[in-house]
């Protein structure tokens, strides 16, 4: 954002805020209300997948997201019924060769 080329945006942003990185139970907390509103009625993620998800995630809610979304489809497409450690494990890894490549 200090770029000569971004000045004229820095000129409009009024307010600067810093989100600190979710916890562990920002991140359960979370993707239960994110799963709520999208109608689940249990739980789609063991509670060591979370943690898992949290940590790969660093914290961020972007992340965090983007990460639960890939591994419901992995695990939906497995016809599982519950993401499990080893499902977030192996979206991280391919999301994370996936952006390195382009």
């Amino acid at each position: 954002m200090a770029l000569r080329s971004h000045r004229s945006l820095l000129t409009r942003i009024h307010h600067r805020f810093m989100i600190e990185p979710a916890t562990v139970d920002d991140t359960a907390e979370c993707v239960a209300f994110r799963l709520k509103g999208a109608g689940a009625d249990h739980e789609l993620f063991s509670r060591e997948s979370l943690a898992v998800l949290h940590e790969l995630a660093s914290g961020s809610l972007r992340e965090i997201d983007r990460l639960a979304s890939a591994a419901m489809r992995e695990s939906a497409r497995r016809k599982r019924k519950l993401v499990d450690r080893d499902v977030v494990v192996r979206v991280a890894e391919t999301l994370t060769l996936s952006s390195s490549l382009g």
